[in-house]
């Protein structure tokens, strides 16, 4: 069977492989030829297919919830809302892993900061600056080594350690080793929960472009902290 998603973001693009996972190499995922880079997110769940939109097999929604509960409902009916519908990526290379080793040997207690989604949802869903002033704060208060994050798009001006654009077979190995994301709500924090991170996530508490119940993950690695805007 061949499946594809109406969004081609990372978060929305991950959210597939919370299917993927049930099903493993028995499904194709098709992706726009823009979006060849996230192929990898799918290494050991499924087969990737690059095609035109027009050609493509969106998966519909079913039902209401969160946005991974509504796609698999297509295969596993009422069963899907008990099951687990976190993302999961296993991609990994010696590289990328050497590269992530070799980038914390200096860093006691790294986490990984994103305080900036894309500019699409910047307004609504990105820390404000008092915010990830204190969060990087804290951090430092309980001894662990920020790792700021962000797309040279819509990055926040600070001093901390810093990565721009990661690349995404590193992103996803320094994820993995990390263990620690803070951040806000957009598809870095899907990758993190993909890999196994412990999670600890800002967000607004009300928002009329965010719906937090079709995001959030109901997992004991998975915190959410919201801010009044």
């Amino acid at each position: 069977m061949k499946i594809s998603s109406i969004n081609y973001g990372l978060g929305d693009t991950l959210i597939l492989t919370s299917i993927c996972k049930y099903f493993p190499n028995k499904l194709t995922v098709q992706l726009p030829p823009e979006k060849q880079k996230y192929s990898l997110l799918f290494s050991n769940l499924a087969n990737v297919e690059i095609c035109e939109k027009d050609k493509m097999t969106p998966l519909p929604d079913v039902g209401g919830g969160h946005y991974a509960t509504r796609k698999l409902r297509n295969f596993f009916g009422e069963v899907a809302d008990r099951l687990d519908n976190r993302p999961l990526v296993l991609y990994s290379d010696h590289e990328s892993e050497r590269w992530a080793f070799n980038f914390l040997k200096d860093k006691p207690r790294p986490v990984i900061v994103v305080p900036t989604c894309s500019k699409q949802w910047h307004h609504d869903r990105s820390m404000p600056l008092d915010l990830f002033n204190s969060v990087i704060e804290q951090c430092k208060k309980e001894k662990f080594t920020p790792i700021v994050c962000q797309s040279s798009d819509n990055a926040l001006d600070h001093s901390e350690i810093s990565l721009l654009d990661c690349d995404l077979k590193k992103y996803i190995c320094l994820l993995r080793m990390v263990k620690e994301y803070v951040g806000v709500n957009t598809g870095d924090e899907h990758l993190a929960t993909s890999v196994g991170c412990k999670t600890t996530v800002f967000q607004p508490n009300h928002s009329a472009s965010f719906n937090r119940f079709e995001w959030n993950y109901n997992h004991p690695n998975s915190h959410y902290l919201f801010w009044h805007q």
